[in-house]
């Protein structure tokens, strides 16, 4: 991916990331509404069957657009963004809402934790919010819609100073802290490819290469890097936290540009004692810098693994089952998220009790109990178009 159409992507999707985050990160820290931190999202293949994609966090706002596939719900999210998700893990607001001007609008859908999302898009698709509306969930729980305030228009002009606050931020570390990290993959002739990392794995890293999703050995990418070669990559390990704040410069009182998922797999940039560069490859993110403190790091290479899927009693197919993968290998480990059956992954290492498998899945290293992995050496095969 060329940096010229990252700035153009970072530019068209600005005031849409900067509003979702700008509230969604405090809303993050006090929300205990949630059924998983991860949502699998599926994309439809060339062959008209549905492929597992990204994991969509808890939170992301969405909205549904009336096509359904596989038994899945299909929505729209983010810059013009399509797939397909798992309805039950929606939480529905009401169909229609009556804003201030008397406008009745009907309004969309958005996974666990969006309560205040809901707000902003009607804020950015009508200039109104609805501080004293409420939504439904699938439990028929009631709960509040936005950030209520005493006074409305004032917490909109907080709001929407804060907003531009980030916008600003988020445009200083595109331009200081570069885009994203210029990856390339080189192979066994020794031809080199510029690549779009869509997610790090320590053994193996889903990729971007001539147009094609890909999945390829970790060792064989490398990027422009100051780290030390023993630290090239890095995994998040805070000691008692499901995510670490990411900011804008090496200062604790700079801008929060997004909050990195513990156990996810990055890209290091530059480290030293107290702050580390890194990239997240999260194509509307900037490079941004984590405390070292919260990173494991790693070199790059050549690491022993096998193929393998996620299976309930022998089955990939879904029917509602969600594994949990866990920071370490115990039933004490903090929950990373939850994968649904067909999820491939690379195995690592088993523990020594043959009870806990440390792996790398969807740009995650956790751990996950054996009994629910299945070795394939095709897990990662792409269909292939008649």
């Amino acid at each position: 991916m060329k940096r010229s159409f990252f700035i153009l992507i970072l530019c068209a999707a600005l005031c849409l990331a900067a509003c979702a985050f700008a509230i969604e990160l405090t809303f993050a820290q006090t929300c205990t509404e949630k059924t998983s931190s991860l949502t699998q999202l599926y994309v439809m293949g060339d062959d008209g069957t549905l492929q597992a994609a990204q994991m969509l966090p808890a939170g992301t706002y969405i909205k549904t657009n009336g096509l359904s596939a596989e038994g899945k719900t299909g929505v729209t999210y983010g810059f013009e963004q399509y797939g397909y998700i798992d309805g039950s893990v929606i939480i529905p607001a009401k169909e229609t809402v009556t804003l201030p001007s008397g406008q009745a609008v009907t309004v969309g859908e958005a996974l666990v934790r969006s309560r205040s999302a809901l707000n902003l898009w009607l804020d950015m698709e009508y200039g109104e919010t609805l501080n004293g509306s409420t939504y439904t969930d699938a439990n028929g729980n009631e709960h509040a819609i936005g950030n209520e305030s005493a006074d409305g228009e004032a917490d909109l002009e907080d709001r929407l100073a804060g907003e531009a606050k980030y916008q600003t931020a988020m445009g200083r570390a595109a331009k200081n802290n570069g885009g994203y990290a210029l990856t390339v993959y080189k192979d066994d002739k020794g031809n080199e490819t510029e690549v779009q990392v869509l997610y790090m794995g320590l053994a193996r890293s889903k990729v971007r290469m001539e147009g094609k999703e890909q999945m390829v050995d970790t060792w064989r990418l490398s990027w422009e890097t100051e780290a030390p070669e023993d630290k090239v990559l890095a995994v998040i390990t805070p000691k008692d936290a499901k995510n670490v704040r990411m900011r804008a410069t090496h200062n604790e009182k700079s801008t929060v540009l997004d909050r990195v998922d513990t156990a996810r797999v990055v890209q290091v940039l530059k480290t030293d004692k107290s702050w580390t560069l890194v990239d997240t490859n999260d194509d509307l993110l900037p490079c941004g810098y984590i405390q070292t403190a919260v990173l494991t790091f790693y070199p790059n290479e050549k690491k022993e693994y096998q193929s393998a899927v996620i299976t309930v009693k022998g089955s990939t197919k879904a029917n509602g089952n969600l594994v949990k993968i866990r920071a370490k290998g115990d039933r004490n480990g903090r929950i990373i998220g939850e994968f649904t059956p067909g999820e491939p992954l690379t195995v690592l290492r088993n523990e020594e009790t043959g009870k806990w498998m440390e792996v790398d899945v969807g740009g995650y290293h956790a751990f996950i109990q054996s009994e629910y992995v299945t070795y394939r050496s095709d897990a990662f095969a792409v269909p292939q178009t008649p």
